[in-house]
Protein backbone atom coordinates (compact mmCIF):
# COMPACT_ATOMS: atom_id res chain seq x y z
CA UNK A 1 0.00 0.00 0.00
CA UNK A 2 3.15 2.36 1.10
CA UNK A 3 4.68 1.41 -2.70
CA UNK A 4 1.63 2.60 -4.33
CA UNK A 5 1.13 5.44 -2.54
CA UNK A 6 4.42 6.70 -2.86
CA UNK A 7 4.10 6.26 -6.66
CA UNK A 8 1.31 8.44 -7.29
CA UNK A 9 2.90 11.27 -5.04
CA UNK A 10 5.92 10.75 -7.19
CA UNK A 11 3.78 10.87 -10.47
CA UNK A 12 1.75 13.43 -9.74
CA UNK A 13 4.90 15.90 -8.97
CA UNK A 14 6.59 14.85 -12.43
CA UNK A 15 3.29 15.64 -14.13
CA UNK A 16 3.07 18.72 -12.22
CA UNK A 17 6.63 19.97 -12.61
CA UNK A 18 6.01 19.72 -16.69
CA UNK A 19 3.01 21.72 -16.91
CA UNK A 20 4.80 24.19 -14.84
CA UNK A 21 7.42 24.02 -17.26
CA UNK A 22 4.85 24.74 -20.19
CA UNK A 23 2.66 27.09 -18.49
CA UNK A 24 4.81 30.20 -18.44
CA UNK A 25 4.02 33.14 -20.31
CA UNK A 26 6.95 35.39 -20.27
CA UNK A 27 8.63 34.39 -23.72
CA UNK A 28 5.26 35.08 -25.72
CA UNK A 29 5.11 38.17 -24.59
CA UNK A 30 8.85 38.78 -25.12
CA UNK A 31 8.10 38.16 -28.62
CA UNK A 32 5.02 39.84 -29.45
CA UNK A 33 6.95 42.76 -27.84
CA UNK A 34 9.88 42.52 -29.79
CA UNK A 35 8.06 42.34 -33.33
CA UNK A 36 5.03 43.93 -35.19
CA UNK A 37 3.12 41.88 -37.71
CA UNK A 38 3.08 44.10 -40.99
CA UNK A 39 1.85 41.09 -43.48
CA UNK A 40 1.84 38.34 -45.36
CA UNK A 41 3.48 37.74 -49.00
CA UNK A 42 1.70 35.21 -51.18
CA UNK A 43 4.65 35.17 -53.38
CA UNK A 44 7.18 34.10 -51.03
CA UNK A 45 4.25 32.46 -48.07
CA UNK A 46 5.95 34.19 -45.40
CA UNK A 47 4.91 36.72 -42.89
CA UNK A 48 6.27 40.24 -42.95
CA UNK A 49 7.39 41.46 -39.89
CA UNK A 50 9.66 44.18 -37.62
CA UNK A 51 11.93 44.70 -35.25
CA UNK A 52 10.24 47.02 -32.64
CA UNK A 53 13.41 48.60 -31.48
CA UNK A 54 15.41 48.60 -34.69
CA UNK A 55 12.51 48.58 -37.35
CA UNK A 56 14.69 46.22 -39.36
CA UNK A 57 12.30 43.94 -41.57
CA UNK A 58 12.26 40.23 -41.77
CA UNK A 59 9.96 37.28 -43.19
CA UNK A 60 9.09 34.36 -41.54
CA UNK A 61 8.54 31.59 -43.95
CA UNK A 62 5.20 29.48 -43.63
CA UNK A 63 6.16 26.38 -46.19
CA UNK A 64 6.65 23.48 -44.93
CA UNK A 65 10.03 22.04 -44.73
CA UNK A 66 11.23 25.60 -43.74
CA UNK A 67 8.73 26.59 -40.97
CA UNK A 68 9.42 29.81 -38.79
CA UNK A 69 12.81 30.76 -40.53
CA UNK A 70 13.47 34.01 -40.25
CA UNK A 71 15.11 36.21 -43.18
CA UNK A 72 16.58 39.75 -43.09
CA UNK A 73 14.99 41.59 -45.83
CA UNK A 74 17.52 43.60 -47.85
CA UNK A 75 17.30 47.14 -49.86
CA UNK A 76 18.99 47.33 -53.44
CA UNK A 77 22.26 48.14 -51.45
CA UNK A 78 21.84 45.18 -49.32
CA UNK A 79 21.70 46.95 -46.41
CA UNK A 80 18.77 46.05 -44.04
CA UNK A 81 15.24 46.97 -45.28
CA UNK A 82 13.82 49.51 -42.73
CA UNK A 83 10.10 50.26 -42.09
CA UNK A 84 8.51 53.02 -42.53
CA UNK A 85 5.23 53.82 -40.91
Amino acid sequence: MKKRILACVLTMTLILMLLVGCISGKASTKTSDMFEYIGYSSETSSEIVYDTETKVMYAISEVAYNRGTMTLLVDENGKPKLWEE
